[in-house]
């Protein structure tokens, strides 16, 4: 039996046209921000497939991030990638991760705030969407 002491990202989200975040730009207070309705329990609704998420989808660009985490004591330390996406590309990166069979857990959230904007949970059994913070 092997046991995991060591938990690395291969995951990288490579095939998502990206753009890197900005100096001024925290991973973790964006990551953060980006978990906070999930935990707060702003749940909206669940979507049966990525067909049903494109009209939730109200902004031109999102954050995208693969839900990794690692604790240390009881501090919570992000250990995925994150970063900026456009909508479009964003839905076609999606629907190719399905496709090929991997779509990991991911949190995706709009970067300006929209009055209807919400942050979306992908986990491996379906879509969750929540308030945006």
């Amino acid at each position: 039996m092997t046991f995991q002491t060591r938990m690395k990202n291969n995951y990288r989200l490579e095939k998502l046209k990206k753009f890197e975040l900005g100096p001024n730009e925290s991973r973790e207070a964006i990551y953060s921000m980006m978990l906070r309705p999930t935990l707060s329990g702003d749940f909206i609704q669940a979507l049966d497939s990525l067909r049903d998420l494109g009209p939730h989808m109200t902004s031109d660009y999102y954050y995208v991030a693969h839900k990794l985490i690692a604790y240390k004591g009881k501090k919570m330390i992000f250990k995925g990638e994150l970063y900026k996406a456009e909508r479009n590309d964003l839905l076609s990166f999606l629907d190719d991760a399905v496709t090929s069979g991997d779509l990991r857990e991911l949190l995706i959230s709009p970067i300006q705030a929209h009055p209807n904007s919400k942050t979306i949970y992908i986990s491996e059994d379906a879509i969750y969407l929540y308030a945006a913070g």
